[in-house]
């Protein structure tokens, strides 16, 4: 489970050229900027304002102490995207792991998020784990929503007007399952 596969090379739908690779912590900054660039519609459902650099820097210690996997996307050295598999070192959930991604909206559409989501699920199958969660607000990541239901993400819950958006109006939380296998294997 190194860390040896980064960086590597991605080519977008588009043509364009993303290299992903491990956050480290001299992307504190750059990855504050690139959640700053992001519209307060998408990282508002965030649990946490990733725009304040004391939650980054938590982001990254996470890492370090294997709480988290954290990859970046970059783009001619800026930070497009950003995804993390989130992980409990102990109890009944630890062979769970949850993901957190998100791209820069000139970004979207491109596959880009494909990209990391694939990356990310490779992992955590290197890492053991068993099952990847995702949570989704309904009316606001209805692309997303399709995209990881076409990765094979099942929906295993609906709570009706559990999230309000920074306009105060409720919409519903979906959350969706991937189940993991060891392998990849051909049929």
């Amino acid at each position: 489970m190194s860390q040896e596969r980064y960086p590597k090379d991605v080519v977008l739908k588009d043509g364009t050229e993303i290299i992903l690779r491990t956050v480290c912590d001299d992307d504190l900054e750059k990855l504050v900027q690139f959640y700053k660039d992001t519209q307060l519609s998408f990282r508002w459902f965030l649990k946490e304002d990733p725009c304040d650099p004391e939650v980054v820097r938590k982001w990254l210690e996470n890492q370090k102490v294997g709480k988290s996997f954290s990859i970046v996307a970059t783009c001619q050295e800026m930070i497009v995207g950003n995804a993390a598999m989130l992980m409990r070192p102990y109890g009944g959930r630890k062979h769970v792991g949850r993901l957190r991604t998100m791209v820069a909206h000139d970004f979207t559409n491109k596959q880009l998020g494909t990209w990391m989501v694939f990356d990310l699920t490779k992992r955590a199958m290197e890492m053991g784990l068993e099952k990847i969660r995702a949570d989704f607000v309904v009316g606001v990541e209805d692309v997303a929503i399709r995209a990881f239901r076409n990765m094979d993400f099942v929906e295993e819950g609906l709570l009706k007007n559990y999230i309000r958006d920074e306009n105060g109006t409720y919409h519903d939380y979906k959350i969706m399952i991937k189940q993991l296998h060891r392998v990849w294997s051909d049929f």
